[in-house]
Order: C-alpha cells, then sequence, then structure tokens
C-alpha cells in the first residue's frame, strides 16, 4: 500500500465513521435501537479500521481486525483491553440485533454501550491526531460533534 493510497483508506474510513455517527443519532431520535445496536459496532469497527490502516494494516475481516488490534496495538500497550472487549461485545450484540428478531433492545442498551464506544472512538481520534494530524484535522472535528450529540441529548 503507497503512502497516499493509505492516506485515502484512513480517510474513508473516518468518513464511514462520521456516517455512522450521524445514522446512530437519527436511528436514536426514531427510537430504532436495534439500528443503534449495528451504528455503534460500525462505528467502533471504522474507528480500529482507521488506527490500523494508519500502520499500512489492512484486514479482510471484522474478526481479522480485532486480531490485528490486539496484536498490534493493545498488546503492544498502545491501547487499553477495555477497548477490545468492546469490539468484541458490540460485534455479538450487533449480530443479535441484526439476525435475531426476538431480541430486542432498548434506550437502555443504548446508553449502557454509548460510554465504552464514545472512549474508543476518543481514543482512536486521538491517537490518530498523533499520527495524522492533517487527517483528522479534516474529519476529526465533526466525528466530535457527532458525538457529542448522541452522548448528550439536546
Amino acid at each position: 500500500m503507497g503512502e497516499e493510497e493509505r492516506l485515502n483508506a484512513v480517510s474513508d474510513e473516518l468518513g464511514l465513521l462520521l456516517d455512522e455517527l450521524r445514522s446512530l443519532a437519527a436511528n436514536r431520535d426514531a427510537a430504532v435501537y436495534r439500528k443503534c445496536i449495528s451504528n455503534l459496532y460500525y462505528a467502533s469497527l471504522h474507528a480500529v479500521r482507521a488506527i490500523l490502516l494508519a500502520h499500512g494494516l489492512e484486514a479482510r475481516t471484522p474478526e481479522g481486525t480485532q486480531r490485528l488490534f490486539a496484536g498490534h496495538f493493545v498488546k503492544a500497550g498502545a491501547f487499553d483491553q477495555v477497548h477490545l472487549k468492546t469490539l468484541a461485545r458490540l460485534e455479538a450484540d450487533r449480530l443479535r440485533a441484526d439476525y435475531q428478531g426476538f431480541h430486542q433492545f432498548g434506550a437502555e442498551d443504548l446508553e449502557q454501550t454509548l460510554g465504552p464506544v464514545t472512549a474508543l472512538v476518543t481514543a482512536a481520534l486521538d491517537y490518530l491526531q498523533e499520527r495524522e494530524p492533517a487527517l483528522v484535522a479534516q474529519l476529526g472535528v465533526g466525528i466530535r460533534q457527532a458525538l457529542a450529540r448522541v452522548t448528550h441529548r439536546p
């Protein structure tokens, strides 16, 4: 992966992260909590993928994303183990939300998950700000504003 391709890939992931946060806000406002759970998962996944891509690491699957994140960043101490656990738990919740109609999600599920996701996304942005300040300057403000919107109800 060349430098320009790497930077574009990181930017793409940050854009997808922003889209998921905006979709989360709309789904929460419409009380579609099943979709909120999916939005939280994908927001976290895109945050982690942006970190990996910033180092030229590319995973082909969500499981591969978790393995690379664990091996290169959590084990090395750059990110806390809690972020890896958040991503793994969200993946299980997302599968239930998307494929098990009998499993209900409500506002309390969203509220319980928002804190860990906000911590993960914020840690990712802070990390990327150090590594790729120009990219984060472009999209980071929008992402932080979208995070603030979903964590602080008007």
